[in-house]
């Protein structure tokens, strides 16, 4: 049996953690880290889960590896509906990868159909401009939250989990009851080698992380009655590269009688902006916007990385005070902005295209949220928006993939020493 072969499916820890028991053909080693076998562990008892609904966050992981490499997965049971759902999935990845022969096989023993009775609302919850925009808009569904450790946030980094925890905490629009807790190490169960199966190293973004972050949430649907799943988007249609998260992953990941909704595929980041701005204006609540995870982030936000001006600015031209935001803007804060724009900048045409969405925008209000000078600002406002961003796009794209790759290839052939930083790093020995 050529290929990866799943034995077991144990429930740990009073019921709490799946693990998976997987044995790799000695071909495909190279891919897995043998060490470190792929598991979730919930912060609920998911013990009852049938075993054809628990084996979805393995697969949602694993079945992508496979169509890449070109190896077939053996198991004993899958739900009907998730099985059909992969063939989908897979069909959607041949379009988006022409250039990669995606083959590879899932092999089983039993198909079962099984049912959800219920009608109950999740959100995956990050805190940050989309997830709080899509849980602004299902907020009258009073949704299950679910935020899932080890994806934007290493599992060795406890510091970061814990301020991200204590930031739900005392956000009052955030029902505790309605928050969930996962870990799993759906990162770190492969080994470097898949990251080299796509270009620019973009395996979690290009292909990973919309299946891997929706097949978690399986056994807790079941669990509470879950149909209505959603995942909020980060892009438009107007988004034309391939990535692993968009209606056509996401709404095709499915089981039993659930549905996902990649949402707010719709709306711009400024639309997303405005929205929340409004439901602050109109509600009780405050809303402390999350948007980056930079190292050297000390409160809700780094305050002056390029995610961080971004949704400054969209902030500003909606008329808000950022700081009333969790954003906290420099006196010079402007200067800042057009650094983003000199002759040693990197653009890609995925971050060219938040800031032309926000040229927009500025182009289209007659006022904004002054900060110090409103004459000065106007003028620095005036200056953006005449920017010509397709003259900057690409513009150094050589040389950031090859620092790219060299720090990545140190990381690899110096495991340890990369180990030790990051524990230095996260958990501040």
């Amino acid at each position: 049996m050529k290929g990866i072969k799943l034995n077991t499916i144990q429930f740990e820890d009073g019921g709490k953690r799946i693990s998976y028991d997987y044995t790799v053909h000695k071909e495909y080693n190279e891919y897995f880290n043998s060490n470190n076998l792929y598991y979730v562990h919930y912060d609920k008892d998911i013990s009852d889960t049938p075993l054809s609904l628990a084996v979805i966050p393995l697969l949602s992981n694993l079945m992508p590896i496979s169509w890449f490499v070109g190896f077939d997965v053996y198991i004993d049971e899958i739900d009907e509906t998730f099985y059909r759902s992969l063939e989908l999935l897979k069909e959607q990845f041949i379009k988006f990868h022409p250039d990669k022969e995606i083959r590879g096989t899932l092999h089983v023993n039993k198909i079962v159909k099984n049912t959800i009775n219920g009608t109950n609302t999740s959100l995956l919850f990050s805190g940050g401009l989309d997830s709080f925009d899509s849980l602004t808009r299902h907020y009258h569904k009073d949704p299950y939250l679910i935020s899932i450790h080890g994806a934007d946030v290493a599992i060795e980094d406890t510091v970061r989990w814990n301020e991200f925890k204590k930031f739900n905490a005392e956000e009052k629009i955030l029902d505790a009851s309605r928050l969930f807790y996962v870990e799993s190490n759906l990162r770190e169960f492969y080994t470097y080698k898949v990251d080299l199966l796509v270009d620019h190293l973009g395996w979690w973004g290009m292909v990973q992380h919309g299946m891997a972050l929706l097949g978690v949430l399986s056994p807790l649907s079941y669990k509470y009655n879950i149909t209505d799943i959603n995942i909020a988007a980060s892009a438009t249609n107007e988004i034309t590269y391939s990535w692993g998260s968009s209606p056509y992953i996401d709404e095709n990941m499915k089981w039993a009688n659930t549905k996902v909704t990649h949402d707010g595929y719709q709306f711009k980041r400024t639309d997303k902006t405005d929205n929340v701005v409004r439901f602050v204006k109109n509600s009780e609540y405050d809303i402390k916007l999350r948007v980056c995870y930079a190292d050297e982030r000390s409160g809700y936000n780094c305050n002056t990385c390029h995610k961080c001006q971004r949704t400054a600015l969209s902030l500003i031209l909606a008329g808000a005070d950022p700081k009333e935001y969790g954003l906290n803007v420099s006196n010079n804060f402007y200067d800042l902005i057009f650094t983003n724009f000199g002759d040693d900048c990197v653009m890609t045409e995925g971050i060219k295209y938040q800031w032309t969405c926000i040229q927009e925008k500025a182009a289209s209000v007659d006022d904004f949220f002054v900060l110090e000078n409103k004459e000065k600002e106007q003028i620095a406002i005036r200056r953006f928006i005449d920017l010509d961003l397709d003259k900057i796009v690409n513009k150094n794209e050589a040389k950031v993939k090859q620092q790219k790759r060299q720090k990545f290839v140190l990381r690899q052939k110096y495991p340890l020493l990369y180990k030790i930083y990051r524990l230095l790093r996260y958990q501040k020995i």
